[in-house]
């Protein structure tokens, strides 16, 4: 279980309470077709004494031995769970001394076992004193394990009346704010925690969902695991295991995290063990939709943090040229911006005379040329190209273009736009300099030093060089 499922299959463990014969279980629920086991170190109902005698004294070992397992197994087949007793937030000093004292025995054995993941429980909003055990245990220690914050999607049935009736400023005309209740939880938790990248989010699925934009703000946070009881699963003509259209909603949307499932709870079907359940979720996963050309492109830069591109201070490399490129939206959006500006600014009984100069600057390999021509010939206008590039490397693959595709309709300019002398101006400027997400070509610098071009009526796509001249605070970060 050391890594999320990677292929088509979808990973699973056995969550259970109390495990008896730690091999003979794990043997038994790796035949029902499970991959990991997740289980307590230590027997729920024994509460260790750190703190009163003679109990504190008690001799003997407080576990099972690691030996009952060999080190892969401990490394590779077990998730730990920390004992349900244990609550580091108690306002009882003496509980919560005694507290502290459990969960930093715990935290040490799973780190001792080398267990890749120590599940903990966040039952509600105060947990200043968990999280300040737990992250000084990761940064003091030598330990690679991982930690799931176990968080219900939403609060329980109980604790929902609760809040609507002890809160009245909360926002519950449409429950949003009990829908997030929980979201708030994980988030002031991870937020004490530094937001460390060990610490990461399993997800409990209960009977009850939550809005689609609570569920949307859960889909955004680092989703490792998600537990499924056995409650929640109806039962279909044939009595197998199903779940309702919302269920398989979110469902669908954890198969694209690439997210581990945990069952919990007893077999509520058929054949009274957890194949069922285990074929159905195998059934969902064959059956996910198809994932469009936009979620493909983005395959694998999920959460991901670019480096921001230098284009100026660098000349790109064809590799990441291609790799924007295959942008199935952008492109396909610069040729209906150019096409609606033509039909703009060209009326239809001037189409046969009125030739508009667009100039594309950091053309790069051509991608902003060839959606401009297309989109003049969707517009049945005329239309004369500069494609201003200063990567002599890319030029090469502009003149390629120019002569065996474009011909004199477009020219071919190596320089850099900011020293070029333009032999006319441009009714359209075209630039992807600002890069696809705010400024991540680090450009604008660029831009400025080339709106000279542009006529007093003509149009930049994207606008930011109508916005430029008007905004002190941009002119004063580029001078």
């Amino acid at each position: 279980m050391a890594s999320a499922s990677t292929g088509s299959r979808v990973s699973c463990g056995r969550d259970l309470n109390c495990v008896p014969e730690i091999a003979d279980t794990l043997g038994a629920v790796a035949k029902l077709g499970f991959d990991f086991l997740c289980m307590p170190l230590f027997h729920s109902r024994f509460r260790r004494e750190f703190e009163l005698e003679p109990a504190k004294s008690r001799s003997g070992a407080q576990t099972r031995s690691d030996l009952l397992l060999c080190g892969r197994d401990w490394n590779t087949l077990i998730v730990g769970k920390l004992s349900p007793w244990i609550d580091a937030d108690s306002e009882i000093e003496t509980e919560r001394r005694n507290s502290e004292a459990a969960l930093a025995q715990e935290l040490n054995f799973s780190a001792y076992l080398g267990l890749p993941v120590f599940m903990i429980p966040v039952k509600g909003p105060h947990n200043a004193n968990l999280a300040r055990m737990l992250l000084n245990h990761i940064q003091t220690g030598h330990h690679t394990s991982n930690f799931w914050i176990r968080v219900p999607l939403m609060a329980s049935e109980d604790m929902r009346e609760d809040l609507i009736e002890n809160e009245p400023n909360t926002c519950i005309d449409d429950d949003a704010g009990v829908d997030e209740k929980t979201w708030s939880w994980w988030h002031s938790f991870r937020t004490l925690c530094d937001y460390n990248k060990r610490i990461c989010l399993a997800i409990e699925i209960g009977a009850d969902m939550p809005s689609d934009a609570v569920i949307d703000k859960w889909l955004g946070e680092p989703i490792k695991a998600a537990i499924l009881p056995t409650s929640i699963f109806l039962t279909n003509k044939k009595g197998f295991p199903v779940l309702s259209k919302a269920h398989q909603r979110i469902i669908f949307s954890l198969f694209k995290l690439e997210a581990q499932f945990i069952f919990t709870g007893t077999s509520r079907h058929t054949e009274k063990d957890f194949r069922s359940y285990l074929q159905y979720l195998e059934y969902l996963n064959q059956n996910r939709p198809t994932p469009n050309a936009y979620e493909l492109f983005a395959k694998g830069y999920e959460d991901y943090l670019q480096s921001p591109l230098q284009p100026l201070m660098d000349n790109l490399e064809s590799q990441t040229y291609e790799v924007f490129e295959k942008d199935p939206i952008k492109y396909s959006q610069y040729q209906q911006a150019v096409y609606k500006c033509l039909l703009d600014r060209v009326p239809e009984e001037q189409k046969d005379t009125n030739v508009q100069v667009l100039m594309v600057l950091g053309a790069g390999r051509g991608p902003l040329v060839n959606a401009s021509l297309r989109a003049a010939r969707q517009a049945d206008r005329k239309l004369r190209v500069y494609a201003v590039e200063k990567n002599p490397n890319a030029v090469i693959t502009l003149e390629n273009w120019r002569f065996e595709e474009w011909g004199d309709q477009v020219s071919v300019v190596s320089c850099d736009m900011r020293e070029w002398a333009a032999p006319e101006k441009a009714d359209i400027i075209v630039s992807e300099l600002l890069g696809s997400f705010g400024d991540n070509e680090l450009s604008p610098e660029c831009l400025d030093g080339a709106q000279h071009f542009l006529k007093d009526d003509g149009v930049s796509i994207p606008m930011f060089l109508h916005i430029l001249p008007r905004s002190p605070v941009l002119l004063q970060a580029l001078q």
